[in-house]
Order: structure tokens, then sequence, then C-alpha cells
């Protein structure tokens, strides 16, 4: 069975399961609230937001290909039905535009409604976690595996966000536990429920697709011996069906519009998987030699060290693998078989990218809250006396739970102060002369600095034009720039040809006494996602130089 039950409920005991359950969601909910404004109005704070909702721009007059696959056809209009609801409450008590409007003029308030869903998403996923987990092994498993949850550092990051993940991760939990039913209650009714939530799950971001390989464990294919194991039964022929049928009726364009579905999915798969030339194997290379390129130069190694080890801190890292194996003892449980095999599966996968993203592993985090928290009962279980178990696990709880709430809170901190974007703006928009012409420098040589990456003109100010600075038409110039980030590099040479000509006005760092922090280099995202000491702030590095011509 699913459930265990440990005698007759206590009343005392349950009043007290239930604050600290209520305690555990306030502490998540504030967690993913506190700083979620980060860098706004600023429209690029995070990569993608901005897109999201601008692909929805058709949908108020019927039109509803978002014309952008890179996430699936349903995640669009889920944020889209968010957002109108959220603009429809607004309404009942202040002037509120339509959609439509507020999307043309009011991207910001977009953003911020959509973070908030991420938010929910991230919130809610808490009390799920600790409804299976007390169906698993009663109170302690439950509190213990949302504990964990609340506190992940990853999770809490990812939350803040209009992006698909914590929606994504709470699919993936939800779909495991129909799975864990299927096996132990078998019948069509039940394969055809966890098809249509791996489904759904797809259809919110494709890694979903992935839950077929539990899916397939999870197939009971009682009797059956030898390759007929490796046969699926029509149950899981009818999961995979309504799976299917699900992922079509949510997501119509990716088969009424297949022209953009199969280039979406060639560029993501070049984009995602496709070998860098610097990781190419040396001509001649024995096969050794290219499986140890290879796993080098993948994200496995940074899945582990970094996206685990400061996402969930030191300790969890450390007990992931003996919970992973703890999962497949016996008398082993449906659910946490499935969620340690999906969890390893999953990691194969991501980590076969040479994309390091600490998000490609956020989908994982629900699930490897409860394993973890199973491992902490088992090693407790020992203990006879009901009061110090609970001691000890609580103990250890706090242990594992103590370094990525550090790491949470400390990000927060930074989120919540102004970006130093923004903070450039602001003082342009107090300082510089009305119809000034901005020439800007920080992405990359050569080039000017990306609208993506650097801080927004305020309105009166122009941004330079080809053959402005040759025509002596620039009045001022904005550089950006960032230690760690590729997204925010000036070129020396073209800095060298201006600076006889520059005449410095402001700057605005994000830390404290020069760089510091560790960031993620392939995302444009101006937080660091471990070593918080020494940074301030949100940003790059933004000055602003009055330009005065040669005489």
């Amino acid at each position: 069975m699913l459930g265990v039950h440990h005698g007759p409920p206590n009343p005392a005991r349950r009043v007290a399961s239930a604050i600290a359950l209520l305690g555990l969601v306030g502490l998540a909910a504030g967690l993913r609230l506190w700083g979620i404004h980060q860098s706004l109005p600023l429209v690029v704070g995070r990569p993608d937001e901005r897109e999201i909702l601008r692909y929805t721009s058709g949908f108020p007059t019927g039109d509803f290909n978002p014309r952008w696959f890179i996430y699936p056809n349903l995640y669009f209009y889920v944020v889209f039905a968010w957002e109108r609801l959220v603009l429809a409450v607004r309404g009942l008590w202040l002037s509120t535009s339509d959609y439509g409007l507020t999307l043309r003029t009011a991207l910001p308030s977009l953003i911020l409604y959509g973070r908030w869903f991420s938010a929910l998403a991230g919130t809610l996923t808490v009390p799920a976690v600790w409804a299976i987990g007390r169906q698993l092994g009663g109170e302690g498993l439950g509190l213990a595996a949302a504990a964990l949850l609340v506190t992940d550092f990853l999770h809490v990051r990812d939350s803040h966000t209009l992006k698909p993940d914590t929606l994504l991760a709470l699919g993936v939990l939800i779909s495991v536990w129909l799975l864990a039913r299927w096996r132990e209650r078998p019948g069509r009714g039940g394969a055809i429920a966890a098809g249509v939530a791996i489904g759904l799950t797809t259809g919110i971001k494709y890694p979903g697709i992935l839950l077929l390989c539990p899916a397939w464990v999870a197939d009971p294919r009682a009797g059956c011996r030898g390759i007929g194991r490796l046969l699926p039964s029509v149950d899981l022929l009818a999961l995979v069906a309504a799976a299917a049928v699900t992922i079509v009726l949510t997501n119509p364009y990716l088969v009424l519009d297949l022209g953009r579905t199969r280039d979406t999915a060639t560029f993501s798969t070049l984009a995602i998987y496709a070998t860098r030339p610097e990781a190419t194997p040396a001509a001649g290379a024995g096969a050794l030699a290219r499986a140890v390129t290879f796993v080098r130069t993948r994200a496995f190694g940074y899945h582990l060290g970094v996206s685990l080890r400061h996402g969930a801190g030191l300790a969890v890292a450390l007990a992931t693998p003996v919970a992973l194996l703890i999962a497949l003892r016996r008398p082993r449980r449906p659910f946490l078989v499935l969620a340690s095999v999906f969890a390893v599966f999953y990691y194969l996968v991501a980590g076969a990218s040479p994309v390091h993203l600490a998000r490609y592993l956020t989908p994982l985090v629900p699930l490897l809250a409860l394993l973890v928290a199973e491992l902490v009962c088992v090693a407790v279980a020992p203990v006879r006396s009901p009061a110090l178990r609970a001691v000890a696990l609580g103990a250890l709880v706090a242990v594992l739970a103590a370094e990525p709430l550090a790491r949470g809170i400390a990000y927060d901190r930074i989120a919540s102060r102004t970006d130093t974007r923004v903070l450039a703006t602001r003082w342009m928009a107090e300082h510089l002369p009305a119809g000034a012409v901005v020439a800007e420098l920080g992405s990359g040589p050569g080039s000017s600095l990306l609208p993506d990456t650097g801080p927004d003109l305020p309105p009166g100010i122009r941004r330079a034009g080809a053959g402005d600075l040759a025509r002596g038409a620039v009045t001022h110039v904005v550089t950006h720039e960032h230690h760690q980030l590729p997204f925010s590099r000036l070129d020396p040479a073209a800095l060298a040809a201006l600076e006889p000509h520059l005449v410095p006005l402001a700057e605005f760092t994000p830390f404290r006494d020069g760089p510091a922090g560790e960031f993620e280099r392939e995302d444009a995202y101006y937080v660091p996602f471990h070593g918080f000491d020494g940074v301030e702030r949100p940003g790059p590095l933004v000055r602003i130089y009055a330009y005065r011509r040669a005489p």
C-alpha cells in the first residue's frame, strides 16, 4: 500500500503537524516572493520572460498560434489565462486596461504577475510533497520532505521567474505519483490518468515526455518473464496514447504549424546537444579518449558539483546518491522506486548536454526532497523513543536545510535591490538633456550594447545609430561589463579609441569592493548562483560618460 498508518490519530499531534505545515508553506511563500520584482521595470532581467508574453499578443483576437515553439503551446495558454485572471481581479477595484493594451504599455506589470504564477506553483508544491510524504511514511516523512523543498535554493530561485521550471517540477511530481498509484492498483483508468498527467506536463515543458521512462518501469506486467517483461502491456499502450492525445489537444500548433515545429526541434537539438568545436576529440582519438572527452565536456559533473551541490547544499548533495539506493530496498514502495529511476534517467539526459544551466535540474527537486526525507527517516528509525526520534529527525532535517536556506535568503536579499541598469536609466532621465544621443558598448567585440543586456534609455534620449559617432552626433557613451558573463564584455580596442573623448559622469556597480560571486556563464542573469558575499545588487557594471569631440 502507498499509505502507511501508525495507530489511531492523535488530535494534539495532528494540530501540531498542521501548524508546522502552515509555517512551512508560509516560509515557502516568503522565500519565493521576496525579491520577485527583481530588475523591474527592466523587462530583460531574466531571459525569455519578455518573449513568453510577447508571443501571446495574438491571443486576445483569437489567433492562438504563439509562433515561438521554444516552449510548448500549452505553457503560453496557461500564462495567458493567468494574466487575464489577474487583470480581471485587479479590475474589480482599480481601472485596468485590457490585455492587449497592457502588453503594449505595461509589460513590466505582466512580467511581475507571471512571476507570481511561478511563485504560486513553487509554493503549492510544498503541500503536495507533504501529502505524498505523509501517505508514504506518516507525518514525519511528509514534514521532512516539505522542509527540504521549502529551503531548496534552486527551487527558490526558479520560483522567482516567469519560466515553466517550477510548474514542470509540480507536473513531474504529480505524474510520478499517478504512475505509482497505477502500479499499486493496475487498471486501464489509472493508466489513462497517468498518461494525461504526462501529456499535460509535457505541454508545460518538453522534458515532461521523459516521464515515459518511469511509465515503462511502472507497467504492471504481472506473470511475464524474460523478454516478455520488455514488451508493453495494453494498459501501457493506453497510457502512451493518452499522453499523445493530450499533447496534441493542448498543443495544437505543434501539428498545425508543422514546419515551425520541425525548425524549432532542429534548432533546439543542436543548441542543447551539439558538440561544441572546442570539445571535439582530437583526430585519431580512440574510443576511450572520445568517451572521456564526451563526459568531461558535458554537464554531468556540472549538475553534481554546481546544480545539486550549490542548489540543494553540500549535505543534501552527499545524501542524494544514498537516498537513490535506499529507495530500492525491500519492501519497495513504487513511488520511491519510480522517483529514483526517473531522477537517474533525467540526470543522464540533462547531463549529456554541453549546456551548463542549473535550472535543468529543477524538475527533480520535489522528488529528491522526498527521497532524501525517506533516507532521514530510515536513519532515525532505530531510535526507540518517539520523542527522541522526532528530535533526531528534526535535527537532521535542520542540518540538511541550513545551507540552502542561507543561500535562498542571500539570493533574495540581492534580488530585492535595484538593478544597476535601472539605476543607470533613472540617472540618465534626471541628468541627460533632452535629445541626447547615447552610444552603447558592452556586448562583444565590435558591436554596440545589446538592448537585451544593457540599461534602457529614458524617453527623449536617442540610441546612437550607424555613423552617428563619425558625424559627431554622439553626446554620451554608456558602457556595460561583467567579469564573468560573456553577454557583458567590452571590446578593449573600441573603448581605447573612445577613451580620449570620454568624461566620466556616473558609475553603478553591483559589487561591494570589486568583482565577486559565481555566476552561470551561459545565462544572461546577473545574480550569482553561489558566492553571494560581495554582491550587493543585480546587474552589470555600468558607466556613463559625456563624449567630447576632438577640437
